[in-house]
């Protein structure tokens, strides 16, 4: 990429500030003759050559020429050397965390001072290709004491964790004799997650009518203690029950306040390699948005949220932590595991919500999951047609059809998805089937 001029600073947020001196602060003149760019060398060879012809044929002029050819880069080095010119730099990104797709702004700040002589310095930001690979600029520096501000724009195509910088800064003389270059080891992170989708409003008819699972509405009595008990299930917590409520029935009652508080929502995302088609535009990459996408969804309307796949743990996410999860998507990766165990039982053991996005690569992917999240309030599963993907299908056929029908039969709400179907449109599908099932 050629040398371009800076442009006007944006609004920053985030800052790292290496800094470095240009040239070293003890004025090598060996290192700095190292410095020497073409042109400086070309003029030393080239003095060198007229110098020495000039002396084997007695020319004076030719002497008078030579000398004065390698006297000018000899005392730019000099200069340079002696300078002692500082320069420091600062880079700030705005905004750290975004989705794919979007633009990020990189702003770069350069501060020099000293008694260098002015001349252009010429900037590197070294950048991973998942972001376009490094940019160059070219400034110029006035007097003992300037300053510029330099600003491009990124657009990340690829969810994951990058690394902006390191920044080089060479600084040279006026004549661009020679150029003293320093790296800034620094780098600021970037953190791209998954494309976010907009899956509409919550659902009524049982999932999503209030905030969360713990949000009961009140029954027909408008009685408080009625919103918040519930007949009593093998496995409670005795210190649970509600002796009030459980006098007047005459059944054991339980509260049920704290059920479900840390995972009203259980997401799990299947990852494994032998199920899912690969590439951008694979099965993975959109079951990953998909998951973001539910998770976001749900704890943008005050659900607690917790990401489970077939290689983790559960992380609980408050709904303002969602943040955590979509870190975590960011960085997922498909794994080699191949047995149809996914997840320990106590993982998907939640009494909320549980959405499971899964291939019908595998016929049994909802066996161990169905067993594992029998307890759920709420079972919904999005099956991906793997076999189908490619061929951009508007609903999902054959073995995913199959999967979804057999996990209907089972309590699941669950629809196959194609690869022509966006993730907002698959969920419209998966809500309209869920409304008729509470209906019935």
């Amino acid at each position: 990429m050629p040398w371009s001029r800076g442009g006007k600073p944006p609004t920053w947020s985030v800052r790292s500030s290496p800094r470095s001196a240009c040239p070293s602060p003890d004025g090598d003149v060996r290192a700095t003759l190292d410095a020497l760019t073409s042109r400086g060398r070309a003029f030393v060879a080239a003095g060198l050559t007229v110098l020495l012809g000039g002396i084997l044929l007695g020319l004076d002029v030719l002497v008078r020429i030579g000398m004065l050819a390698l006297a000018l880069p000899l005392v730019a080095v000099v200069v340079v050397a002696r300078g002692r010119s500082t320069v420091s730099a600062s880079r700030e990104v705005t905004p750290p965390r975004v989705p794919a797709g979007a633009e990020v702004a990189v702003a770069l700040r350069i501060d020099g001072g000293g008694r260098g002589t002015p001349g252009t310095v010429l900037l590197e930001d070294e950048l991973p290709d998942a972001l376009g690979g490094r940019r160059r600029f070219s400034v110029e520096s006035r007097g003992p004491e300037w300053r510029c501000l330099v600003e491009y724009a990124v657009t990340p195509h690829r969810r994951g964790f990058h690394a902006i910088g390191p920044l080089t800064v060479r600084v040279g003389d006026p004549f661009g004799f020679l150029s003293v270059a320093r790296t800034f080891h620094t780098t600021t992170p970037l953190v791209v997650t998954p494309v976010v989708h907009s899956l509409g409003r919550m659902w009524a008819g049982g999932v999503g009518a209030e905030r969360g699972d713990h949000r009961v509405r009140l029954g027909a009595t408008g009685r408080p203690d009625d919103a918040s008990v519930r007949e009593y299930r093998v496995g409670d917590d005795l210190r649970r029950i509600h002796w009030r409520t459980t006098a007047r029935t005459g059944e054991l009652m339980v509260r049920r306040e704290e059920e479900g508080r840390h995972a009203d929502l259980t997401v799990f995302l299947d990852t494994r390699r032998d199920v899912h088609q690969p590439g951008k535009e694979g099965t993975f990459e959109w079951a990953v948005s998909a998951a973001a996408s539910v998770a976001a969804h749900f704890a943008g309307n005050g659900w607690d949220v917790r990401l489970t796949t077939d290689t983790t743990d559960s992380h609980d996410s408050a709904p303002d932590e969602l943040g955590l999860i979509l870190d975590e998507l960011a960085a997922v990766r498909t794994s080699s595991r191949r047995t149809t165990g996914l997840v320990p039982a106590d993982v998907l053991g939640s009494r909320g919500t549980v959405v499971a996005i899964v291939t019908g690569a595998d016929a049994g992917a909802l066996d161990h999951l169905d067993r594992c999240c029998s307890g759920a309030g709420r079972r919904l599963a999005l099956v991906l047609d793997a076999d189908g993907w490619l061929s951009r299908a508007s609903s999902g056929t054959g073995a995913s059809a199959d999967l979804a029908a057999s996990a209907r039969s089972r309590g699941w709400d669950a629809v196959a998805v194609g690869g022509g179907q966006g993730v907002a449109d698959a969920w419209r599908a998966l809500a309209a089937l869920a409304a008729k099932a509470a209906v019935r």
